[in-house]
């Protein structure tokens, strides 16, 4: 029995392996991506939250949180040298999609001792590649929350 030649069966083999060998890799990348992008908006929820339970008050000694002063603490943790800048420390492939909860619009908000104040901040992630190739949606929206009691 004459043995058939093996020349090329590498290529061919490599060929069928390589589409999953990069769903893998890009995979373990935007993954990274995400869990990075997670971990700043939770610590930008954590500083907002933070300072709306530092002890205030209103012209008639009422305690009271601004939503301003939330807004510009989640701002300040999510951009490099916030004002003046606006480079967004999270890694993004569109549009800086961000929503801060509560915000300026809200104003003054009245509060007592012992109340918990809940900061939200979400953002819309884009994937870079992966949803081409694993059939993803082509936007998730990552959510960091923080509820701390005011003292």
């Amino acid at each position: 029995m004459k043995l058939q030649s093996q020349k090329g069966a590498a290529v061919v083999e490599f060929a069928v392996i390589l589409p999953l060998l990069l769903l893998i890799i890009f995979g373990i990348v935007e993954f990274g991506f995400i869990f990075y992008n997670q971990a700043i908006l939770t610590n930008a929820s954590r500083e907002g939250a933070r300072r709306a339970i530092v002890f205030q008050t209103d012209s008639d000694d009422n305690r009271i949180y601004s939503g301003t002063a939330v807004e510009d603490a989640v701002n300040q943790y999510l951009y490099t040298d916030y004002p003046a800048n606006t480079d967004l420390r999270l890694v993004t492939f569109g549009t800086d999609n961000l929503t801060i909860d509560p915000n300026s619009s809200d104003g003054d908000v009245s509060i007592t001792q012992g109340d918990y104040i809940l900061v939200k901040v979400q953002y819309d992630y884009n994937f870079l590649l992966l949803p081409s190739f694993a059939g993803l949606p082509e936007t998730i929206k990552l959510t960091g929350k923080t509820s701390m009691r005011a003292e």
